[in-house]
């Protein structure tokens, strides 16, 4: 089984991302959709500190991110695979029009995605069409993030906190 976490718009509140980290247990990876506001090594570093057993850490760059030069500097979309069966398209969600998802739909298409996870809104949403999941974590600011686990037949489940 694989298990991620999974979170967005952290807008600079780096000690209340390390208050939920903290909480966390067996992690194959951290994915985080977009506005830091602040360094990104600084995640990264945290990560480091939290999980010295190693973890993965995918994060791209969201519309507040330009005034932090190191966050600047992330992709606004990343693909990669989430196991053997799933490819997740990574974004912040403010260049595709979020909530609305027709335009992450023919970016999914296009990267061969079947899961989506972008923010932007900071509402959690989850949704499925045409065989693609698209999920929104909500505001880790605001407390919103989700667990993203993947079980041994490849079954997908987001649980939201």
């Amino acid at each position: 089984m694989k298990k991620f976490f999974v979170c967005s718009d952290i807008h600079g509140r780096l000690a209340f991302l390390k208050s939920i980290l903290l909480k966390q247990q067996g992690l194959d990876g951290i994915i985080i959709a977009g506005d830091l506001e602040l360094e990104s090594y600084k995640i990264t570093d945290l990560v480091y500190d939290l999980f010295p057993g190693g973890c993965s850490i995918c994060m791209v760059a969201g519309n507040c991110d330009r005034y932090s030069p190191s966050a600047s500097l992330l992709a606004e979309d990343e693909t990669f695979k989430l196991s053997e069966k799933h490819t997740l398209l990574l974004t912040h969600g403010h260049r595709y029009h979020v909530p609305r998802t027709d335009l992450l739909s023919y970016k999914a298409e296009e990267t061969g995605a079947d899961v989506v996870i972008f923010g932007h809104t900071h509402c959690p949403h989850r949704s499925e069409e045409n065989g693609i999941l698209f999920l929104n974590p909500g505001a880790i600011r605001n407390g919103q993030y989700l667990i993203l686990t993947i079980d041994d037949d490849e079954n997908i489940q987001a649980e939201f906190y």
